[in-house]
């Protein structure tokens, strides 16, 4: 039964057994999602060379990918149309079949074709969590759960990796494909029988021209996006490629502002509020590709540390963030004005941690880089549970599941535009790693600062008006 006394401000009220169960399957929604993408990449290369197809490594990346990003946002006014809960059983049980159809399959043909579904299917579930944490959920507690899940991020990437990885070096990779499928059947079970579920009332009408542009818009630009530090921006190809992703996104605006349920309504953006934390949630994304790509390779080839050396530089980071974001969660539900001072601090930490990595060199120590990814997972942390919760403050409740899963789409696409942005500074010092890598740096603490300003001029202030 339903809590009969639950605040009307929560917009799903449930029992306290109901409200932790979906809390658990949101969790486990999580560790599904990052196991299926961090861990996987873990297991890939083994995968494709057991198929003697290890030359369609890049093809899956991309394929991947490029699933999970058209139908993040689509996921989000499906769920809003037909019910979180039904989104949630059918992309989830689709992303189950496909996780253990890949473990059984040895054909790359089919391999590449059940990834590409398994991360459409994952993507129309992706924003649900976080959705449901604002559904289930008093606004003063929204915080505290966006770091359960935050959490539940770092714990899916850092151990499943390692789970994975161990079951693929024991000879058991077929198991190991399918393990993330276990969390994802646990999610879905959980919230399927303790959520109700609220679909819109009266005839739905689905969007399919804005979903078909979409479509051919994010394809257009991801490809583009991925294989232009590949293939030269100049290439008739990407050149296209490029064309096409403009073309497609004004055709896009245009069927989406005449819809009648848009996939995207183009209203949002109206929204200076919203569309400022759009921004925000997008450069404090950006540094990570900085992290994750271009740090291995400065001290490797900078500092002449081994490949596992650099492999640990995330461990102490990795641990702050399966701690830290819920502690920081509770410390923000005690005070919306906690928000932007967190948010803040997401951008303003990330500018400090790499001032010094802009003076890499071969006699800097590799402390300094652990340091500051240390550093970083304290930003992470303050934003994980800061810049959603506050988009969804600004939404009404009817735009709830596409304005969250518009945050987690711009998000995601942070990635893509920091890949291609830091190819090309890097390809400005074709002779110098190290000037590459600093330029790097320094453009990272550049667009971070931007973001501590964006924040400290514009969401203070709006913050400060609401209250």
């Amino acid at each position: 039964m339903a809590n009969e006394t639950a605040k009307p401000n929560v917009l799903i009220p449930l029992s306290k057994g109901q409200k932790n169960a979906v809390t658990i399957g949101s969790i486990c929604l999580m560790l599904s999602i990052t196991m299926f993408g961090v861990g996987f990449f873990v297991i890939q290369g083994p995968i494709l060379a057991e198929m003697n197809a290890s030359g369609y490594y890049s093809l899956l990346t991309i394929f991947a990918s490029l699933g999970l990003a058209i139908m993040t946002p689509i996921g989000g006014k499906l769920g809003d149309l037909f019910g979180r809960k039904n989104i949630i059983v059918i992309s989830g049980l689709i992303c189950a079949v496909c996780g253990i159809g890949m473990g059984i399959v040895r054909s790359v043909i089919l391999f590449i074709l059940l990834r590409l579904v398994l991360g459409a299917a994952q993507g129309a579930f992706t924003a649900a969590p976080y959705i449901l944490m604002r559904e289930i959920n008093e606004p003063k507690d929204v915080p505290r759960s966006m770091g359960y899940l935050a959490s539940a991020i770092a714990v899916g990437s850092f151990g499943g990796s390692i789970l994975l990885g161990a079951l693929a070096d024991a000879g058991l990779l077929g198991i190991a494909i399918m393990v993330p499928a276990i969390p994802l059947l646990l999610g879905v079970f959980l919230i399927a029988a303790n959520v109700p579920n609220k679909k819109k009332e009266g005839s739905v009408v689905i969007d399919i021209p804005g979903i078909v542009c979409l479509a051919v818009l994010l394809s257009a630009f991801c490809l583009s996006m991925n294989y232009g530090p590949i293939i030269g921006w100049t290439s008739l190809k990407i050149i296209l490629g490029l064309a096409l992703t403009v073309a497609a996104l004004f055709l896009f605006v245009k069927v989406e502002n005449k819809a009648s349920e848009p996939i995207v309504p183009m209203y949002l953006f109206k929204n200076r509020y919203y569309t400022t934390l759009l921004i925000v949630g997008f450069i404090c994304y950006f540094y990570q590709t900085a992290m994750n790509a271009y740090a291995p390779l400065a001290v490797q080839q900078i500092m002449g540390a081994s490949a596992a050396v650099s492999g640990s530089l995330q461990l102490p980071r990795t641990i702050l963030t399966m701690i830290l974001p819920t502690i920081v969660g509770v410390w923000i539900g005690k005070k919306k004005q906690n928000l932007w001072l967190a948010m803040a601090l997401a951008t303003g930490l990330v500018a400090v941690a790499y001032v010094p990595l802009c003076f890499t060199s071969p006699s800097m120590t590799i402390f300094v880089y652990i340091a500051a990814f240390s550093l970083t997972g304290i930003a992470e942390s303050f934003r994980s549970v800061s810049v959603t919760p506050a988009a969804q403050a600004t939404l009404p409740q009817k735009d709830l599941g596409v304005g969250t899963s518009l945050v987690t789409f711009v998000n995601s696409l942070a990635g893509l535009f920091a890949a291609a942005i830091y190819g090309v500074i890097y390809g400005m010092s074709p002779d110098s790693i190290q000037a590459g890598i600093n330029h790097i740096n320094m453009f990272t603490v550049g667009i971070s600062v931007v973001g501590l300003l964006v924040v400290l001029l514009v969401v203070r202030k709006s913050m400060s008006q609401e209250a």
